[in-house]
């Protein structure tokens, strides 16, 4: 009888101490915030943030090659098990309203997967301004994938299953200044409201 080897079996002990739940605390709304939505497609996770001028904009993260060069076949992941892939950052200008059913009714997702949280608008203007920076300094190596509905660039972060969307927004939700913690490796994601975390 084979056992599996060290590192897999410490690589299952990980994952199974971690949960693979990432907890987003949201404290009770102060002024001078504007909403931001955290978006669960299931595996994948994305932001959309309300700019200054009250427009919308989503950011999402990804593999290069399934986001931006939509090779989507059933083994592309595989690679990422192992080692680090291009990274690609994902950006989509959304009309209002900034509400669940109106992003619900735009993205065509189940209102259920988009948690509404609020972040300071300055440290909102901050991440749109660091995020569009990339694009701009993409220049011409922009492409868009109609069946996403989002413009993608090269990322500088490579893409792992350690490094994945939803590690990366909850860094973005880091740096909103919204406590966030635990491992949402798989997309798995805890919103609780008030004090009660």
């Amino acid at each position: 009888m084979s056992f599996p080897s060290r590192p897999v079996l410490l690589l299952l002990a990980w994952l199974t101490l971690t949960g693979c739940t990432g907890t987003v605390s949201v404290p009770d709304s102060a002024a001078d915030q504007r909403p931001v939505f955290l978006l669960a497609h299931g595996r994948h996770t994305s932001l959309v943030l309300t700019r200054a001028d009250g427009s919308l904009v989503r950011y999402a993260y990804g593999d290069w090659r399934w986001y931006a060069d939509g090779d989507t076949g059933a083994l592309r992941a595989v690679p990422t098990l192992f080692v680090a892939t291009r990274g690609a950052l994902g950006r989509q200008t959304l009309s209002g309203p900034a509400s669940r059913a109106a992003l619900a009714a735009r993205l065509h997702l189940d209102p259920a997967r988009i948690h509404r949280l609020t972040a300071p608008a300055t440290r909102i203007d901050r991440l749109v301004a660091e995020l569009d920076a990339t694009f701009a300094a993409a220049g011409e190596q922009r492409r868009y994938n109609p069946a996403f509905g989002l413009e993608f660039v090269p990322d500088p972060q490579g893409y792992s299953l350690f490094a994945n969307s939803n590690h990366r927004v909850m860094d973005w939700l880091h740096a909103l200044g919204i406590e966030a913690r635990g491992n949402p490796m798989f997309g798995h994601w805890q919103i609780r409201r008030g004090n009660a975390g």
